[in-house]
C-alpha cells in the first residue's frame, strides 16, 4: 500500500474501529474515546504510515493541532533538551510542533510568526525573547492562545507569562563561592545584549553589596570590551578562554570566578591549564546551565543548573492547561510554580578559597 494513499477509512479497517472513532482520534475531538482504543489506533496509524493533511483538517474543523514554538538559538547547547521536551508532550497529545530559531531578532521573528500564521498554527510558545514582535502581539490581540517565558519582568495584556528569575539564579553562584571563601570574584560575561546576562550581573552585584564586599567593577569581564573583538571569534568556548587569560594578566588576586555558561567554561578551564593554573586549587570556577559534558570534563563542573527535558515538557503541559482552561489559569507565574526551578550543582571545579602568595 502507498503511505501517501493511506485514509482513516484503511486505518478503521486494520484497527477493527469505525472511521467516525479513528477520525475523532486524529483530529483530538472531545467525543470520549478510551485511552487503551485511542493508543491502539495512533500505533495503527503510525505503523501503516499515515500521513494526516493538515490544512484540510484545520479547514474543515476551524482548529489546528500545530503550535509555533520560539526559541533564541537552536544552536545554543541550552535548548534541544528543551524542545525534545516539549516535543513529546505534544506528539503524546496528538499534536505537532513549529520551530523558530530566531536569534532574537525581532524582524525574523515577525517572519517566523507570520508563516506560523499562514498555517494556522492553535497558539505559540515563546521563550526568552525580550522584545515582543508586533506579529505576536496581533496574534494574541485577536484571540490566539500564546505563553511566554520571560527574564526581563515583562508582562503583556492577552499572553499568559511565565517569570524566570535570572538575578536569584546567579545569587546561587555567588553565595556558593563566598560560602566557600572566596571573596575577590570576577564575571566572565559575553556581550550584555540581553535580559539573561544583565539580570545576572544585577544578582552578582546585589550578592556582593549584601555580603559587604562591594561591587569593582574592574572584576567584570565584558566581550567585546575587556576583549578585543576579533571578526572570526565566535563561538562562547573561544571567548571565555579570551576573557580568562584577560583575568590572569588583570587581576591575579581573584581567587574565584563565573563563567555565563558551561561552554565558556571550557575555553576558561583552557585558558587556566596553558598560564600552569589549577581548577580548584588555584582557582574556584562555576558556571551555569549544566550541559551535557558538565560531569564529564574534568573538573567537572559545578553549574547551576536545571532539568531541561523535563522543563521543556511542564512548559508544554502548562500552555495545554491555558488551552482546556484558560479562565482557571492565572496570566502570571513563576518558574517554579509550573516549570522547573535552577539549582546549585556542586561538582569538582569549586572548592576553599587559598590566600595568594
Amino acid at each position: 500500500m502507498n503511505k501517501n494513499n493511506v485514509t482513516i477509512y484503511d486505518i478503521a479497517k486494520a484497527a477493527n474501529v469505525s472511521p467516525a472513532t479513528v477520525s475523532r482520534v486524529m483530529n483530538n475531538s472531545s467525543h470520549p474515546v478510551k485511552q487503551e482504543l485511542r493508543e491502539r489506533i495512533m500505533e495503527t496509524s503510525r505503523n501503516m504510515g499515515y500521513i494526516p493533511n493538515l490544512q484540510a483538517r484545520n479547514l474543515k474543523n476551524q482548529t489546528s493541532t500545530s503550535v509555533g514554538i520560539i526559541i533564541p538559538s537552536i544552536a545554543n547547547p541550552f535548548y534541544p533538551s528543551i524542545v525534545r521536551g516539549i516535543e513529546d508532550e505534544m506528539v503524546a497529545r496528538n499534536y505537532h510542533m513549529i520551530i523558530s530559531s530566531c536569534d532574537r531578532d525581532v524582524e525574523r521573528t515577525n517572519y517566523s510568526i507570520e508563516n506560523m500564521l499562514a498555517v494556522n498554527v492553535q497558539g505559540i510558545i515563546s521563550i526568552y525573547m525580550d522584545e515582543v514582535p508586533s506579529a505576536l502581539l496581533r496574534f494574541v490581540e485577536r484571540g490566539g492562545t500564546a505563553v511566554n517565558v520571560v527574564s526581563n519582568d515583562v508582562c503583556l495584556p492577552h499572553m499568559h507569562t511565565i517569570l524566570v528569575d535570572k538575578v536569584a539564579e546567579c545569587e546561587l553562584a555567588v553565595r556558593h563561592l563566598l560560602k566557600e571563601g572566596h571573596r575577590d570574584i570576577a564575571f566572565l560575561l559575553d556581550k550584555i545584549d540581553n535580559s539573561i546576562r544583565s539580570k545576572r550581573l544585577e544578582g552578582y552585584r546585589k550578592v556582593l553589596e549584601d555580603a559587604g564586599i562591594g561591587y569593582d567593577d574592574r572584576y567584570v569581564y565584558i566581550f567585546g570590551k575587556d576583549v578585543k573583538q576579533e571578526a572570526a571569534v565566535v563561538e562562547s568556548s573561544e571567548k571565555g578562554y579570551l576573557l580568562a587569560k584577560a583575568m590572569l594578566q588583570r587581576s591575579p588576586e581573584v581567587t574565584a570566578y563565573i563563567c555565563m555558561n558551561d561552554v565558556m567554561a571550557l575555553g576558561a578551564l583552557k585558558a587556566m591549564r596553558e598560564s600552569g593554573k589549577h581548577v580548584p586549587e588555584d582557582y574556584s570556577m562555576i558556571s551555569f546551565d549544566d550541559l551535557i559534558f558538565a560531569d564529564s570534563v574534568h573538573p567537572a563542573l559545578t553549574t547551576i543548573g536545571l532539568d531541561k527535558y523535563d522543563w521543556g515538557r511542564r512548559l508544554a503541559g502548562y500552555y495545554f492547561g491555558v488551552l482546556e482552561e484558560p479562565d482557571n489559569r492565572e496570566t502570571v507565574a513563576r518558574e517554579e510554580e509550573v516549570l522547573v526551578p535552577s539549582r546549585l550543582i556542586v561538582r569538582q571545579s569549586t572548592g576553599r578559597s587559598a590566600p595568594r602568595l
